[in-house]
């Protein structure tokens, strides 16, 4: 007779919605509440592995956790005889890997919306400390009103396994599996973001990044080939969504994302970009993830909110069950001569010793009351709150006080010199508190465009930064293109000298602007050359302004010097020529300064006395330059 369930903590059991390997899912509802659930219980005979309830009791207490929009919710677990249920939200719709089954392809802004919900809902559990290990297409789920929802969290650590199943069943999961994984190295967060480009690049494409029949060569492909991209097989979608997919692919883990926020940025940043470029609507070009087509998918193992390993053409797990309690009633009856029949407990064996087992059931609403409850009884006669708030009151003092008491114009000015006279990039980061602060403290200070210039050479800095880490990885995919290396020493140059790279850059489109889109290897570079451009040119003008005021400033201050100091008015006059001469934007400049100087010399020739040694080294300066220009 087969084992049938007709309660369950306080769900009542219907129809079953799947079997697998690991247990089985039925369709449940709170009798108490009504709530709809989907209730998984596992196979008892995995009760019996050793080390199997701790692992299940910590990854329930991981799970606790994850409360997000895009995650199944969890809302209890519990026991019964021999078996280990826990129950979750329900979603009716399909899963994505049913949708790819029947030759659904997503346009390119539902697979953008996708990531941004998936990466939303990692970023909650890898911050929480909880990786997924197992992200697929068959674990994402679709609701009726488009909602997508990740499921089965932590599967693959509870079940102790690295993701792969048996055979038939292995190529689902390990064609998304990141090649530290495949290897069987160490699992991070960075595997999860692996998975996820994987799992965006087959919505595009329609196939994963890598197929074979043979799971050892599969394996050897995600840890040493590269994957086409994903153009060849989607070619409306954007270059940059195809370099956001490429950097989640990469082989180390390092030249991916740092994180998942980081992920989700990007996402966002290029959707709205997009879109505004395409002069629509954002909200209309892509209204979410709706999948309205979903809403009429079959409801299976998958709308339950959990994935499962097998078709329900049987229930392995009230067979195991049966066997298991049968035993262990021959068994009690053999030793004890009672029948222990229908006592409610079962006693399993783990390592020779007994472990009895007690119906239960636990929401995740009683175990945060019961940890509130814990916490406030161990609250001390000075609790944490209370110490909390007295420490902030005094970091407000302290503030109120910092800020009644700011530092003075000339301390600021000095610390921030001496570390832009060290021309070390890493020292002028130090002082990046000092320079916003000295620009909202002292905006009349004569020093404020300098100090401006600093400040955007912090920013630049940084752009310059994230730049080259763009091109190292467009470098790393085509090494030999031409294009490669002249755009690669030009984004080197862009904080040092923005100048010399917008010029580089710019000659890089003049020449290859017009390659056509199927030469990757060189229009990955003008692509990425086009879009410095603009902020390159901006940062180059208002640079250029910043320097024009402060010339102008020197000119002026050396024309007061004529009548006290007029050496030093030379000198003056000498040294702006000398430094841009050759500057163009700098011509009226440089012309107001050698008229200066050729009125000193008349001045001079008319006094009829021999030139000074400061008027002789400032001809001498004058001279050197004139011959430098020459043609």
């Amino acid at each position: 007779m087969q084992l049938q369930f007709e309660k369950l903590g306080p769900y009542t059991i219907g129809e079953k919605l799947g079997a697998g390997g690991m247990g089985t899912v039925y369709a449940a509802v709170n009798s108490d509440t009504g709530q709809e659930a989907a209730v998984k219980v596992l196979a008892p005979a995995l009760a019996m592995q050793r080390g199997f309830r701790e692992r299940f009791e910590s990854e329930i207490e991981s799970l606790k956790k994850l409360r997000h929009p895009n995650i199944v919710n969890l809302f209890g677990y519990g026991q019964k005889d021999a078996f280990l249920f826990y129950a979750m939200e329900r979603v009716d719709g399909a899963n994505l890997e049913e949708e790819l089954c029947q030759g659904r392809r997503f346009d390119w802004r539902e697979v953008t919306r996708i990531g941004i919900k998936l990466s939303r809902a990692l970023k909650l559990a890898h911050d929480h400390g909880v990786i997924h290990r197992d992200i697929k297409p068959a674990n994402v789920l679709v609701g009726e009103n488009g909602e997508v929802k990740l499921s089965d969290f932590g599967v693959a650590r509870l079940f102790g396994n690295t993701g792969l199943t048996n055979e038939g069943g292995v190529l689902g999961t390990a064609e998304y599996m990141a090649p530290e994984q495949a290897d069987g190295g160490r699992v991070t967060h960075h595997c999860d973001l692996y998975s996820l480009g994987g799992v965006l690049y087959a919505l595009l494409a329609g196939r994963p990044p890598f197929r074979s029949k043979s799971m050892l060569e599969l394996l050897q492909l995600q840890r040493f080939a590269t994957p086409d991209g994903v153009r060849r097989y989607a070619p409306e979608a954007p270059r940059e969504l195809e370099q956001i997919i490429a950097q989640l692919l990469a082989k180390k883990p390092e030249e991916r994302f740092p994180n998942a926020l980081m992920l989700t940025r990007r996402l966002e940043a290029m959707e709205k970009g997009l879109t505004l470029q395409d002069g629509a609507d954002a909200e209309a070009a892509s209204p979410g993830v709706t999948l309205t087509d979903l809403g009429a998918a079959k409801r299976n193992g998958s709308d339950a909110g959990v994935i499962l390993d097998e078709p329900p053409e049987q229930d392995p797990a009230a067979t195991m069950a049966r066997e298991l309690l049968e035993r262990e009633a021959s068994a009690a009856d053999a030793q004890t001569g009672v029948d222990t029949a229908g006592t409610g407990s079962s006693v399993l064996e783990d390592e020779g010793v007994a472990r009895e087992l007690r119906d239960h059931f636990t929401t995740i609403e009683e175990d945060r009351r019961r940890q509130l409850l814990s916490e406030q009884e161990a609250t001390p006669l000075i609790s944490w709150p209370t110490i909390f708030l007295i420490i902030s009151l005094f970091g407000i003092a302290a503030l109120v006080w910092y800020w009644a008491s700011p530092p003075s114009e000339r301390s600021l000015l000095q610390e921030i010199q001496a570390a832009a006279r060290t021309g070390d990039d890493g020292q002028l980061r130090a002082v990046e508190d000092q320079i916003g602060l000295f620009l909202r403290l002292y905006p009349d200070s004569e020093a404020v465009p300098l100090v401006e210039e600093l400040e955007e050479r912090l920013n630049y800095v940084r752009l310059a930064g994230r730049a080259m880490r763009q091109a190292e990885t467009m470098f790393r995919r085509f090494p030999d293109s031409i294009a490669a290396g002249p755009y690669v020493e030009a984004i080197k140059l862009i904080s040092t000298s923005p100048e010399t790279a917008l010029v580089r850059l710019e000659a890089l489109v003049d020449l290859f602007g017009d390659v056509p889109d199927d030469q990757t290897h060189i229009r990955i570079f003008v692509d990425a050359a086009d879009r410095q451009i603009p902020r390159l040119r901006d940062r180059v003008s208002r640079r250029r302004a910043i320097y024009r005021q402060e010339i102008e400033r020197q000119l002026e201050r050396a024309s007061q010097l004529i009548a006290s100091d007029r050496d030093k008015a030379r000198r003056m006059f000498a040294s702006v020529v000398a430094l841009w001469g050759t500057e163009t934007w700098a011509a009226d400049l440089v012309t107001q300064a050698r008229e200066a100087l050729t009125a000193l010399a008349v001045e001079a020739a008319g006094e009829d006395s021999a030139p000074s040694p400061a008027e002789a080294d400032a001809a001498t300066a004058v001279s050197r330059q004139e011959s430098a220009v020459a043609p």
